[in-house]
């Protein structure tokens, strides 16, 4: 059925913005590196790769970096902190203090502000409360946990079972950490050395063992969560033997697994497998070469590539290499820094973003909950930008994804930029339906969309449930990268034209609950994010925005009661009259009478009439004067 909003408009504006205070100080997608002897961070931008040497000092013995939420995050083994880098002005903008003597290990990020730290001495995991920078609580684990990977709402920590230089090693272990309750829930035992987690394509966990090197030589164990006769038990299930000493992991979007070793001094190692067979291509037998000393791994799916630490010797020059996937090539970057050894990649920085910034209402509905331990940062930023995803693989992270429930309602903001009326669509909407590989039909969980220029007054979007027209939640994602391009991007875009409005700051979307039934599931609408297709940048005044001729919009609310708004666009400046007749042509009360500046206005009119009196139930005409131009639109008030 159709809803009973007004037919789209033709689109007559043109917009003419003034961007005074837009600084183009966007940070590009960046490499950055930890030098260990040097116990400095450098980076390289990948765009131009040009590298700065020493950009920011770290703690004593840094021994992991990751990026998040536009920032770095430094682990320092030796002084036992998390360093906070602002990569905008690679300053240390903040330092955490971590336990004494813990020797810090890896961090990952378990919700809004809070993080996990693995502490290799101590034996625990350590809750971070990153906003009031301290620990918060401490999950006992096995012997010297080291790797931490996040995979829904669970966390899989590797426990080397390292017992003292020397001593042989206990037997390695993997704890699930239920991240939502902080509690252990599971613990498997895999072969010596458990080093490094990584989730495949297909949901399982590959776990790469190292060994002790000496006997026992490196393998992986694939860890299948769903076993047993309930399908709910968590159980290696593969073994796959590579040997020598690898390191570290990483699995490609196609399902193609890379581990480092190493190497001879010579050269490093790099060994692959197929994920899903276990087919093994390069081993310790017949390693793809690659630098010295290559110490760590990092995928990186936009460039189809992987980036690889190395040094020339143990402590000494360092570099990264960037092995292509496709074709098989090695680039070598210049010298980063004297003991390069760990990476972590910096996604770009926008000064001013095209996606909502705030989130001023939301109304979950019944069954929500999935997603809200990284509420709001999962629906505020780009779109999931995981690898891989394409209309037959939804993102379905809770980091990147919230579920609004049936029948739940969300308001977003765009505070720093706003949405404006420019050719074709100006804003997208990005859910997570995917093309079902059963009936190759969109798997739809619908959401309807409205706008306003305030959180107060919106205007919804026309649309249609037969066709499924006009609302969210139906088009997949084909291209999270491509994000403010509609024809590659995918999403459900809107145009601001449909609804008559030269701009938009706020952004509302209803999952369409009982309305009508998606299919076979009725799922509800799970937000990833809206991006703005045209925007600029809010200076905080309103924007100026001058259509090519005059529009007077319908009143909201419409009937109403006590008082109602009245927008209008002018497309000069001139001397307005706005005012308010009966049924009969009688006037009633003039609500504007002077000049005004071209772009966007309000008034409000409360019903009553010059002398101040209610006017009783009734139509009545609004007429809006410009120049030689006029204007009129009908309103209803029930008393």
């Amino acid at each position: 059925m159709e809803n009973s909003m007004k037919n789209p408009l033709s689109k007559i504006l043109f917009i003419l913005f003034i961007l005074s205070k837009i600084a183009l100080a966007d940070v590009p997608r960046t490499l950055y590196a930890i030098n260990g002897s040097a116990e400095t961070l450098s980076k390289m931008t990948l765009d131009a790769h040009s590298i700065a040497q020493n950009v920011a000092q770290t703690g004593q013995m840094p021994n992991h970096i990751a990026a998040h939420a536009d920032r770095l995050y430094i682990v320092d083994s030796g002084t036992s902190d998390i360093k906070i880098l602002d990569p905008t002005t690679d300053q240390i903008v903040r330092t955490i203090a971590l336990r004494p003597g813990a020797n810090p290990w890896d961090i990952e990020f378990v919700g809004v502000d809070r993080a996990y730290v693995s502490n290799w001495v101590a034996n625990t995991i350590s809750v971070v409360d990153l906003a009031r920078g301290k620990i918060v609580q401490e999950i006992a684990v096995g012997k010297g946990p080291e790797d931490i990977l996040i995979h829904d709402n669970l966390a899989f920590v590797t426990n080397t079972g390292y017992a003292g230089w020397g001593l042989p090693y206990d037997g390695g272990t993997v704890n699930m950490i239920d991240i939502l309750t902080d509690t252990v829930i599971d613990t498997i035992a895999v072969p010596t050395n458990p080093q490094k987690a990584a989730l495949a394509p297909d949901g399982r966990v590959h776990v790469l063992c190292t060994g002790d090197y000496a006997e026992q030589v490196g393998c992986v164990v694939v860890i299948d969560l769903y076993t047993g006769p309930a399908w709910d038990t968590p159980a290696v299930v593969d073994t796959i033997l590579l040997g020598g000493a690898p390191g570290d992991l990483e699995i490609t979007t196609s399902g193609q697994a890379y581990a480092i070793a190493w190497g001879d001094g010579t050269n490093g190692f790099l060994y692959s497998y197929d994920a899903f067979s276990g087919t093994i291509a390069h081993d310790a037998q017949n390693p793809l070469k690659v630098g010295p000393n290559a110490g760590d791994l990092l995928y990186d799916g936009r460039e189809e590539c992987l980036w690889i630490a190395c040094m020339q010797a143990w402590g000494g020059d360092g570099y990264v290499q960037k092995f292509d996937l496709a074709a098989g090539s090695i680039w070598t970057s210049d010298v980063l820094g004297n003991g390069t050894q760990k990476l972590a990649l910096l996604e770009k920085i926008w000064e001013v973003t095209p996606w909502a910034d705030a989130v001023v209402a939301f109304s979950p509905g019944l069954g929500a909950g999935f997603g809200q331990n990284y509420f709001p940062h999962n629906v505020l930023g780009p779109p999931d930008p995981s690898p891989g995803l394409s209309e037959s693989r939804a993102s379905i992270k809770p980091q990147e994804v919230l579920s609004l429930g049936h029948g739940g309602e969300i308001i977003l903001k765009f505070s720093d930029n706003i949405i404006f009326d420019g050719p074709g669509p100006d804003f997208t909407v990005f859910e997570n339906p995917f093309i079902s590989i059963i009936d190759g039909k969109p798997f739809i969980e619908a959401g309807i969309v409205a706008v306003g220029q305030d959180e107060i007054h919106f205007v919804e979007f026309p649309y249609d449930t037969s066709s499924w027209a006009g609302l969210a939640g139906v088009t997949p994602t084909k291209n999270s990268y491509e994000f403010t391009n509609p024809a590659v991007s995918g999403g459900d875009a809107f145009d601001l034209a449909d609804v008559g409005l030269a701009w938009a700051a706020y952004v509302k979307i209803t999952d369409l609950g009982d309305i009508k039934k998606e299919g076979q599931w009725n799922g509800d609408f799970d937000l990833d994010t809206v991006v703005a297709v045209h925007y600029a940048a809010n200076d905080g005044s309103s924007p100026i925005i001058s259509p090519r001729d005059l529009s007077l919009q319908q009143n909201y609310p419409n009937p109403f009661n006590a008082g109602t708004t009245i927008r209008f666009a002018m497309p000069f400046d001139g001397v307005v009259s706005l005012d308010i007749f009966n049924a009969s042509g009688q006037w009633l009360a003039s609500l504007l009478n002077g000049p005004m500046q071209a772009g966007p206005h309000a008034v409000e009119w409360d019903g009553c009439n010059r002398q101040g009196q209610r006017v009783s139930s009734g139509t009545y005409l609004a007429r809006l004067k410009v120049g030689g131009r006029i204007e009129a639109i009908r309103m209803t008030v029930v008393r």
